[in-house]
């Protein structure tokens, strides 16, 4: 028997969000090209991540503290993201660009005065 057209649309917006999640767009940006809404986008967002937080909540009370091994890839990046939506991402292993990359945006000015 097939999934539930609400199981099959669960996982089609899991998968939505991990393909943000890896983009460089906005929200906006984003959305226009998956032709779904901005609003779609955060229900979901919001849905999925209240779900995934009662599922480890049970999961942790019922398993106890576990400690897992942690091993960070070279090619990992930093990405930060602003309030305005743009994502900025570097090499976490080049410490000389992201210290410069942050001491550039500390120092930027707008001309608004917000930072």
């Amino acid at each position: 028997m097939g999934r539930s057209a609400c199981a099959v649309r669960r996982s089609l917006w899991q998968k939505r969000l991990g393909r943000f999640s890896c983009s460089p767009m906005t929200v906006a940006e984003f959305c226009r090209r998956e032709e779904v809404s901005v609003a779609s986008f955060y229900q979901w967002r919001r849905k999925l991540a209240e779900t995934t937080t009662v599922e480890e909540t049970a999961v942790r009370q019922s398993a106890g503290p576990t400690l897992m091994p942690v091993q960070v890839a070279a090619a990992a990046n930093l990405q930060v993201v602003f309030p305005n939506g743009t994502r900025l991402t570097l090499p976490a292993d080049d410490y000389e660009l992201v210290k410069l990359s942050i001491a550039s945006i500390a120092a930027a000015h707008t001309t608004t005065g917000e930072a």
